[in-house]
């Protein structure tokens, strides 16, 4: 099976410009539009192969989060997740998008979560895969610690602090508990080429990439989730780190599915999920 041609765009909405993936079209009697929410601190570029995979059967739109990838910074010093959730919706109307099935991973099913309960006629279905449900206690040494602000320096040592950001994510969750209790499971460093890739978005991001991140670590995702009514897969890949959550997030959504999958099994699930 060949998969559709990913194509890459730019628009401008209130909150400025936006940079995004797609792929497919709409067609009569068809499925909606897809909208595919990346984490943090990447951007659409990770979610390229279910953007061609999906894009055989329907629209597929993937935008960089604003402080993320290609995309314009925010404009605000600090950031929650009501602002991305409404760029997402200033996103759909500028591409006249009025109902979606929604995906995200991490930050990006975070969004998703709260989009889809303060507008539920903008989602259809959702997949909220790798949403976490963090202790107060590990909340705040996330907010203190996982995502320190960052500038370029004289030295460019930014460029090393990039490098060990993300190979340290692939070794211990969270990254700066460098411990064997927080040592992940199947830990193991990412091919060069891989490596390359998220850093390279990373520095893309070095000044604002902490923003995301500590709206995430600030959303109140229990209080949420039992609000939500939207037909949902809460959802992980096994390597997560955070999957270790999803049991407990799935049991606050009403009626939520559940999905533990194999990495490679995992873009195959979300579409049997949102094809159903």
């Amino acid at each position: 099976m060949t998969d559709a041609v990913v194509d890459r765009g730019f628009l401008r909405i209130p909150a400025g410009q936006v940079h995004y993936r797609t792929s497919g079209e709409s067609r009569p009697g068809g499925p909606p539009p897809l909208y595919l929410a990346h984490a943090g601190p990447g951007s659409s570029l990770g979610l390229v192969p279910i953007i061609a995979r999906a894009g055989l059967s329907r629209k597929v739109v993937a935008p960089d989060m604003l402080g993320n990838g290609d995309s314009d910074p925010p404009t605000l010093d600090t950031t929650d997740i009501a602002y991305y959730v409404d760029c997402a919706l200033q996103t759909l109307d500028a591409l006249e998008l009025e109902r979606v099935d929604f995906y995200g991973s991490h930050t990006g099913a975070q969004i998703g979560l709260q989009l889809a309960i303060a507008h539920p006629d903008r989602v259809r279905r959702i997949v909220l895969d790798g949403i976490p449900l963090f202790p107060l206690e590990l909340k705040a040494q996330l907010l203190a610690h996982y995502a320190p602000p960052k500038q370029p320096d004289d030295f460019g040592g930014q460029l090393s602090w990039a490098w060990g950001f993300v190979r340290d994510q692939s070794w211990h969750f969270p990254y700066f508990m460098r411990d064997p209790t927080h040592r992940l499971a199947q830990a193991s460093v990412p091919p060069a080429t891989g490596m390359h890739k998220a850093v390279v978005d990373v520095l893309k991001a070095l000044t604002t990439y902490h923003l995301a991140y500590n709206a995430a670590f600030a959303q109140d995702v229990a209080a949420l989730a039992p609000m939500l009514r939207t037909p949902s897969l809460v959802m992980c890949s096994e390597t997560d780190p955070l999957g270790i959550y999803m049991d407990a997030v799935a049991a606050l959504i009403p009626n939520a599915d559940t999905a533990r999958v194999k990495r490679e099994d995992r873009n195959a699930k979300i579409l049997a999920f949102l094809d159903a």
